[in-house]
């Protein structure tokens, strides 16, 4: 389709996304992603005879490889057989992952590789790439953060004295 060649990204875009995401619509993330690499290469690929063609053969390869990918982890998880049961999570297992979901990532992370991964401080810096100084920092800072979300609201009154 030579009529193509001088066409912006965006005018390209608009006269054939229409078309191939009705030919592949059980590949629709494929096409997409597919268009999201002939942005980035749109100098070359812009100037091929057919650049639908191309789109369209880089969608059919990533959906045939999606699907490839799929199916091995289906089959190595079937070898696998059923996850352990897992105990039931209680109340301050809740409390205690929602207060560290309102941490900096930086101090969530260090906290998490400390005390739940039993990681030592050394350990901890290696795989951060870190200095010691800063991983026992954000663990203060964290853990200081963690007892102010989780200390009961001292402020609120009780419902005894409410009632009264």
């Amino acid at each position: 389709m030579s009529q193509d060649r001088g066409r912006s990204f965006e005018e390209f875009f608009a006269a054939t996304y229409g078309r191939l995401v009705g030919l592949l619509f059980a590949f629709l993330d494929a096409v997409q992603d597919a268009f999201a690499s002939a942005l980035l290469r749109w100098r070359v690929v812009g100037g091929y005879h057919d650049p639908e063609a191309w789109v369209r053969t880089v969608a059919f390869r990533r959906a045939i490889d999606h699907h490839r990918r799929s199916a091995r982890q289906r089959r190595a998880l079937l070898r696998l057989g059923p996850p352990p049961s897992l105990p039931p999570v209680g109340a301050e297992h809740v409390d205690l992952v929602r207060a560290l979901r309102k941490l900096p990532v930086a101090q969530r992370e260090v906290l998490v590789l400390h005390y739940v991964a039993e990681l030592a401080v050394e350990r901890v810096a290696a795989e951060l790439r870190l200095p010691v100084g800063t991983v026992k920092s954000r663990l203060a800072r964290g853990r200081a953060a963690l007892a102010h979300q989780l200390q009961p609201d001292v402020d609120a009154p009780d419902e005894e004295s409410t009632n009264a």
